[in-house]
């Protein structure tokens, strides 16, 4: 059975509980589809139902966590960071109370939920309050390195997880931020389901007998220590994300400060979302695997 990382969360949550009584998870009303139902199976005792009542739910976590509980909040992300973002700015943000966010199927790739359930500008919304840190894994591991980071640690937090499943793993040992292939000349910098779309666009550069490093970051906001340290020598840098073009991280390493050339890959901002198969609206967007590879190649190859 193939898994959603947010099925992933709820059972790894789950195990993590089992260990640490402070933990439990809330709901809105979304738990079979948000992971929090194996939570809700294994520690009902420590899991909360709040129905579609976002607000209220944040404030509840809120308040659990200035008496010492870890909570864990679900539902989909749109639902999370828009209806909720007032209380997630005041009792999360400014009262820096340890509340993870547990955002699903969020980006443009929503299906047959369409542009209601899309979260497009989730990164631009929550990265430009202070103190809460967002992760945006690309498989099982990556979200389980981030969640024990979560944990060790004392500020609120959102995990950005894609509807679409992300089983396969990426090359190598989780980390805050790590390549794929050594730094280029041009470069792809992505996140999450980006990254997936960059490492099959830099597989079919490979085949064209270019090669293009990949890094991929998994704490995006703040930007980890050293990470543009990693990007010295890299004059193009294509964004790779599912996320508007403006506001995500592309936005968030160009104010860090980067001195080359930023090429953003997302999510036009004229468009708020449609019903479609994730490999359509991809496409229509320029960015499916192959259209990105041709950019990229364009790039190092400038047609004349």
């Amino acid at each position: 059975m193939t898994l959603r990382l947010a099925d992933h969360c709820g059972q790894y949550l789950s195990e993590l509980a089992t260990q640490d009584s402070r933990i439990c998870a809330l709901d809105g009303d979304l738990a079979d589809s948000d992971g929090a139902i194996h939570f809700a199976e294994i520690h009902p005792e420590r899991f909360i139902m709040a129905g579609i009542a976002e607000q209220s739910m944040i404030s509840v976590a809120a308040g659990m966590a200035s008496c010492g509980w870890r909570p864990w909040v679900f539902s989909f992300g749109a639902f999370l960071c828009y209806r909720a973002y007032d209380q997630i700015r005041v009792c999360l943000s400014q009262s820096r109370q340890p509340v993870t966010l547990v955002g699903s199927h969020t980006g443009g790739c929503s299906a047959r939920n369409g542009k209601t359930h899309a979260s497009l500008n989730d990164i631009a919304l929550l990265a430009s309050l202070p103190n809460i840190h967002l992760w945006s894994p690309s498989g099982p591991e990556d979200l389980k390195f981030a969640m024990r980071n979560i944990l060790s640690g004392d500020n609120p937090a959102y995990l950005r997880l894609p509807r679409r499943p992300l089983e396969q793993e990426l090359p190598g040992t989780p980390a805050l931020y790590k390549w794929s292939g050594k730094p280029t000349r041009v470069a792809i910098l992505s996140t999450g389901l980006g990254t997936h779309l960059a490492l099959a666009a830099q597989a079919q550069l490979a085949e064209r007998g270019l090669e293009v490093g990949v890094l991929h970051c998994l704490l995006l906001s703040p930007l980890p220590e050293g990470l543009l340290e990693e990007l010295e020598h890299v004059e193009t840098l294509f964004v790779i994300e599912d996320h508007y073009r403006f506001g995500g991280l592309a936005s968030i390493i160009q104010h860090a400060g980067f001195q080359g050339k930023v090429i953003s890959r997302g999510w036009s901002t004229d468009w708020s979302a449609q019903s479609g198969s994730d490999e359509k609206l991809l496409e229509m967007h320029g960015l499916a695997p192959h259209q990105l590879g041709e950019a990229v190649y364009n790039a190092i190859q400038p047609q004349g």
